[in-house]
This record gives structure tokens, sequence and C-alpha cells, in this order.
């Protein structure tokens, strides 16, 4: 992998990770390999605007990859932002990838309260992981024939959403995802009464992960750990036999964030595989 020089400096400070932009001369001489990070705000109709990472090469020209980052929910977890794969998508910025890493809101700014209003609250985060998507496939020299959805926990459970919803979208790498939103919602915000359940899980038909997962065929990768407490065998199996050509990676010893450099190195080779990235 080529090595690329990071046109930013400052520390990440405050909500979603805010930094200031180095500018462009600051990079060695307009190095082949150099990598532009920029803070955005994607607007968002009827929404507030969603501030994300905007990560590509340097140099101009077509024929660059697309990757959209949604990351983990995870309180008190440094990495729980916009800032998970900015160092990943560094790397593949200097083999020809342009990513977009939105800051993601649901659950992370507004807690479920078990009724209707969730399901327009995912709907509307999945409207606005949307408009993201859309600001990628308009960035400059980004091939929409070779754009793929990265995420993780909740995140995976929105690119799951999103990539069932957009016909180019053939490649998603979803970490560690739950079955569906009823579930974790309940289990650590709401604790329903058994009686309430049912219903409850009713409120999100057609938005479930495992039952959009198998629509991306042999395009979707599953990753999971071994140890990880909140997802367990039964949610493996459910996305097993829901998308069954699907690749699976289950990772022995590995728990819930699943930061091991193997699974990055097994993911950056697949996507490097399924978009025909160079180096």
């Amino acid at each position: 992998m080529s090595t690329a020089v990071l046109l930013v400096t400052g520390a990440l400070v405050g909500p979603g990770g805010a930094r200031a932009e180095a500018p462009a001369q600051a990079a060695a001489g307009g190095h082949p390999d150099a990598v532009v990070v920029r803070d955005i705000e994607i607007p968002v109709p009827g929404q507030p605007s969603v501030r994300a990472w905007l990560v590509r090469p340097q140099r101009t020209g077509g024929g660059l990859a697309g990757v959209l980052g949604l990351h983990w929910f995870e309180p008190g977890r440094a990495s729980q932002d916009r800032t998970e794969f900015l160092a990943e998508a560094t790397a593949l910025a200097g083999r020809g990838v342009v990513a977009v890493l939105p800051q993601l809101t649901f659950p992370w700014a507004g807690d479920p309260v078990g009724d209707a209003r969730d399901r327009a609250a995912v709907t509307a985060q999945l409207d606005a992981v949307r408009q993201a998507y859309r600001r990628l496939l308009a960035e400059p020299g980004v091939d929409r024939t070779r754009t793929a959805v990265v995420g993780h926990d909740y995140g995976a459970m929105y690119a799951a959403g999103l990539a069932a919803g957009e016909p180019g979208l053939r490649t998603a790498v979803l970490l560690a995802p739950d079955t569906t939103w009823a579930n974790w919602f309940d289990l650590y915000w709401l604790q329903l009464p058994e009686a309430q359940r049912a219903a409850y899980r009713a409120v999100f038909a057609g938005l479930d992960p495992v039952d959009l997962a198998g629509r991306l065929g042999a395009g979707a990768y599953l990753q999971f750990a071994a140890a990880d407490r909140f997802v367990g065998p039964d949610t493996r199996a459910a996305f097993a036999a829901a998308a069954p050509r699907a690749r699976v990676s289950l990772y022995p010893g590995e728990e819930h964030d699943l930061g091991a450099a193997l699974v990055r190195d097994d993911r950056i080779a697949w996507l490097a595989d399924r978009l025909d990235l160079r180096g």
C-alpha cells in the first residue's frame, strides 16, 4: 500500500471529532499519493445538516472507487463517532478511494421511546445516510459502479438498509449487526413487558437488517466476533439463513469492537477485490 500524506492538522475535538483542515500547500510538493481530509456538512431535506469527513486522494481525474463508512454505537468509546473508519479511509485513499464518513445521531443523540416514533427516527437517520451516499457519488472522479458501504453495529444496520434501497450499491461490509431494530432498543433501553414486544417488533416491518441483507447476495460480507456479548450465535445463524450467499468471517477471541488488525485487513482485502483497487 502506498504511503499517504495527510493534509490535515490539529487534534480531534468536539462532537464527531471536529478538527481543522490544513492548507493544500502543506503537502510535500503535490505528492502523488497525498490524501485530503475535509470536514464537511451534508444537507438533508427536513433535517439538520450532517457533519462528515470527506477523505480522498488529492489527485484529480476519474477512476476512483467510493466507500461510505458508518460508525458504531458504544457510549464512552472515543471511536463511536465518525472517526471510527478515518484511519482506514485515509489508507484506502492511497489506493484510489474516496470516502465519506457521516456522523450518525440515532440512537447516539436520542433514546428510543418504544412506539412508532422510533421507526420515524430510524427512517430519518436512513434518509441522512442516503444523502451522505449521494454526496459520495457526487464527488469528482468517483466511479458509480465501484462503491461500497461499511458499517459497524448500528452503523451496519443502517448500511443494510441503504444497500437494499440503492440498486447501484452492491457491496456492503457489515460488522456485528443485530437482526432487528426492536431487539437492541428493547433490551438496552425499554425493557418492554412480554405482551408488548411483538407489537413493537411489528413497528419496524420492512426495515429490519436481517430481512434486507440477503438482497445483496454475494455482495455482502459479514464480520462477527466470537466473544461478542451483544451479538451471539442465534444472531449469526439468523443472518446465515437470510443471506446464504454472503461471505462470513468469525474471529475467535474478538469482542464487539472487532478492532484486531486481522479484521481490518480481511475487510480491506475484500473491498480491494470487489472495487478493483490499485496497489
